[in-house]
C-alpha cells in the first residue's frame, strides 16, 4: 500500500504541477501527453471535469495518496481500507467521464487507475486478514461512496454548463500583463503553412491573429474552443479572424482513425456544409456544439428548421457526394500539417494543440501588437 501511494503521489503531483503551470482551460504541455484523437492530455485534462471545487483533480488525488501514506503508518487499519475503497470508486467515476463523455484517455490518468485498482486489492486482503468489515457495513460504504460520487457529479456537470455559458468579451493585456510563458510556447510550436479554400471566416482579412481551427462538432473541447474564440472576437473585433476547417473523428470519412470515437460527426460536418449553402454555417454549427450527442437525421434535420432552411434544399444537400469531398479536403489538410485531435489551433502559422486558456490567446494579440509597433 505504501509503495502505491508513494507511486501515486508523485504521479497526480506531476499532473498538479501540470494543471498549475496551464491555468483553468490551459493547454497541458508534457512529453508524456499523447496528442492524438484518443490518447489526448488535454482533452481530459483541459475539460471542464478535471476540476473539483475548482481545484484539479490531480491536487485532490495527490493529498489522498499522502493522507494513505500517513494513515497507513498510524496503525488506523479501517481508515486506511476506506481511503483505498474510497479511491477506486472514484477512479470508475473518473473513469466514466473520460470514456463516455470527454471520449479521450490520459496515460496518466490511466496510470492513477490501476494504482487504485492495486490500493483495493490491498485494502481487500487487509480488510479479510483483520476481520474488519461485516457485509452489512461493507454495502453500507458503498452506497455512502455512491452518494458522494453522485454529489460530485451534480457539481461538475452544473460546472461545466457554467464554463460552457461564460460568454463575457475577452480584451487584449496590456504589455505588462501578457502571459510570457505562454509566449514561449507558442514561439516553439512547429510553423506550418494551409493551403486550400477558406469556406468559413468571420473576422476581418487584415486581423492581427488568423487562427484556423481544425473541429469536430462532437467533441466537447470544440464546443470550448468556440466560445472562447467568440470571447476573443467580441473584445478584439480587428484583431481576431477565426477560419474553420473540419477534423471529424469518425472514421465514415476520416481515413486517419482507426476506430469510432465520434460517430455521427462526419454527418454533422455535411451538414454544417449544407447549412453554409444557405447562408447559415456558423449559427448551425452552434446549433450541433450546444447539443453533442450522435446526431440522427432527424435531429440535423431539426437544426435545419431551427434556422429556417429550405428543407427540401437541405436534404438535396446532405445527399449530394461532393459535399462529402469537401470534408475529406480538410481532412487530408489536416494530416498533412501535423493534426492528430480536437480541437487544433494553426495560429498565424504556429501549430496548437488544444484550446488554450482566453487570456493566453489574448496575449497573442498583445505581443502581436508590439512586434508591429501598434498600440
Amino acid at each position: 500500500m505504501r509503495g502505491l501511494a508513494i507511486l501515486g503521489l508523485l504521479v497526480s503531483g506531476y499532473l498538479t504541477i501540470l494543471h498549475l503551470r496551464a491555468g483553468v482551460g490551459g493547454v497541458i504541455e508534457s512529453p508524456f501527453c499523447g496528442a492524438g484523437a484518443t490518447m489526448n492530455c488535454n482533452s481530459v485534462l483541459g475539460s471542464a471535469y478535471a476540476r473539483l471545487f475548482h481545484i484539479p483533480i490531480a491536487g485532490w488525488a495527490a493529498g489522498t495518496y499522502a493522507l494513505i501514506l500517513l494513515t497507513s503508518f498510524l496503525g488506523q487499519s479501517a481508515f486506511l481500507v476506506l481511503l483505498c475503497g474510497w479511491t477506486f470508486a472514484f477512479s470508475l467515476y473518473m473513469a466514466s467521464l473520460s470514456l463516455f463523455v470527454v471520449k479521450a484517455a490520459c496515460v496518466f490518468c490511466m496510470t492513477l487507475y490501476a494504482i487504485n485498482i492495486g490500493l483495493l486489492i490491498s485494502a481487500v486482503a487487509l480488510a479479510r486478514a483483520a476481520r474488519l468489515f461485516t457485509g452489512q457495513q461493507t454495502l453500507l460504504t458503498a452506497l455512502g461512496y455512491a452518494v458522494l460520487i453522485a454529489g460530485f457529479g451534480w457539481w461538475q456537470s452544473h460546472s461545466a454548463q457554467a464554463v460552457v455559458a461564460a460568454t463575457a468579451p475577452i480584451t487584449a493585456p496590456a504589455p505588462a500583463a501578457v502571459d510570457t510563458e505562454f509566449l514561449r510556447y507558442y514561439n516553439s510550436r512547429p510553423l506550418v503553412t494551409l493551403t486550400g479554400q477558406e469556406r468559413y471566416t468571420e473576422g476581418p482579412p487584415q486581423a492581427l491573429l488568423t487562427i484556423s481551427e481544425f473541429a469536430d462538432f462532437r467533441c466537447p473541447q470544440c464546443a470550448r474552443a468556440r466560445i472562447v474564440l467568440k470571447q476573443l472576437r467580441q473584445g478584439n473585433p480587428n484583431d481576431i479572424r477565426v477560419i474553420f476547417r473540419h477534423y471529424p473523428l469518425d472514421a465514415e470519412c476520416n481515413p486517419s482513425i482507426t476506430h469510432q470515437i465520434h460517430p455521427a460527426s462526419c454527418a454533422a460536418a455535411i451538414a454544417a456544409e449544407c447549412a453554409g449553402e444557405q447562408g447559415e454555417f456558423w449559427e448551425y454549427a452552434d446549433l450541433l456544439f450546444a447539443d453533442q450527442k450522435e446526431y440522427t437525421k432527424a435531429d440535423l434535420e431539426g437544426f435545419a428548421d431551427k434556422l429556417n432552411l429550405d428543407r427540401p434544399r437541405f436534404q438535396a444537400c446532405l445527399a449530394d457526394g461532393q459535399i462529402k469531398e469537401r470534408i475529406k479536403r480538410d481532412i487530408e489538410e489536416a494530416d498533412r500539417v501535423g493534426v492528430k485531435a480536437t480541437p487544433t489551433l494553426v495560429i498565424n502559422g504556429h501549430l496548437i494543440e488544444g484550446i488554450p486558456a482566453p487570456h493566453k490567446l489574448a496575449s497573442l494579440i498583445t505581443a502581436e501588437k508590439q512586434r508591429l509597433g501598434k498600440k
